[in-house]
């Protein structure tokens, strides 16, 4: 797959045969197949490197305490689950080619061509319920189960919870209302508007929101994720506009979830929900997970 998407690719058994990687664009490692040690001295390898490749695992497990860490080191952007065929082919080149390109943005990229996400434009917090609404509609319509359902809305209430109140920032890039209670209702201007897309081609659900901040930093996203795969006592923040069920309620609650980053401009966040099984078949799914940045501006 590597190869249909690039041309040029060099495979190594183990990690000690990495050697050198600051000339590789993408390492992509078969992390369930690395004893403990190995994955040890992966993270390790790149952990240290000021300058190194991106980081592709591709993984079946998702072992827990391996989040803490990888998310902890910093190191994890970029993460497919793999079944017995591998991962997922669209999935796999669209990362990639994301990767290569630095052309990151866009709900589309995901779906076949030809289907045409639905496109709203809220700038209150006045607008979401309604929003959701919405969207839990639409879900309903094309048959997606009611416990999908229920994640696909929880997954939307924090996705523009998290445009309306801890993106926005003023000209000094200072937070607006990051501790302002999620009860309390806020606006931005017309110009400041929240973009919110979602879409269904029978196998998956997809919904994204764009804000046109760019204020998240993929340090701090990871850091939380880190802190709330650690189950630790702060796991989950309680301050008043906290992030609530957060990052880490959004990735359990997903097949894959997609974070798009230009430093100052925008940020968007992608949620895709595997909608074509049981709901059996998506809790014991693994999670994919990248986080992209805008190469003019990292």
């Amino acid at each position: 797959m590597l190869r249909r998407a690039v041309g040029e690719v060099a495979q190594v058994a183990t990690v000690d045969q990495l050697g050198d990687v600051s000339g590789f664009a993408l390492v992509a490692v078969d992390y369930d197949a690395l004893t403990n040690e190995e994955q040890a001295d992966m993270v390790a390898n790149f952990a240290l490197r000021s300058h190194r490749p991106t980081l592709l695992l591709l993984s079946e497990r998702n072992v827990q305490e391996d989040l803490a860490l990888l998310f902890g080191s910093r190191i994890l952007t970029n993460m497919l689950v793999v079944d017995a065929s591998g991962p997922d082919a669209s999935d796999l080149l669209v990362t990639v080619q994301k990767i290569r390109h630095g052309e990151i943005f866009g709900l589309e990229k995901y779906f076949v061509w030809g289907v045409e996400p639905r496109t709203l434009a809220i700038t209150s917090s006045n607008e979401k319920g309604q929003t959701i609404d919405m969207i839990s509609e639409y879900v309903r319509k094309i048959g997606v189960t009611s416990r999908l359902r229920a994640l696909i809305r929880t997954v939307a209430d924090e996705f523009l919870s998290n445009a309306l109140y801890n993106a926005p920032v003023g000209t000094d890039g200072v937070p607006l209302y990051t501790n302002t209670p999620r009860t309390e209702p806020v606006s931005l201007a017309s110009h400041e508007h929240i973009v919110v897309r979602f879409c269904c081609d029978g196998r998956r659900f997809g919904l994204s929101t764009t804000d046109p901040f760019g204020s998240l930093s993929p340090s701090i996203l990871q850091d939380y994720l880190a802190r709330a795969f650690r189950a630790g006592d702060d796991q989950v923040s309680e301050t008043p506009g906290g992030a609530g069920l957060g990052f880490f309620q959004i990735l359990g609650s997903l097949s894959h979830f997609v974070v798009n980053i230009d430093p100052g401009r925008r940020t968007e966040m992608i949620g895709l929900v595997d909608v074509s099984g049981s709901f059996r078949t998506f809790a014991s799914g693994g999670k994919s997970f990248n986080i992209f940045v805008t190469e003019q501006t990292r």
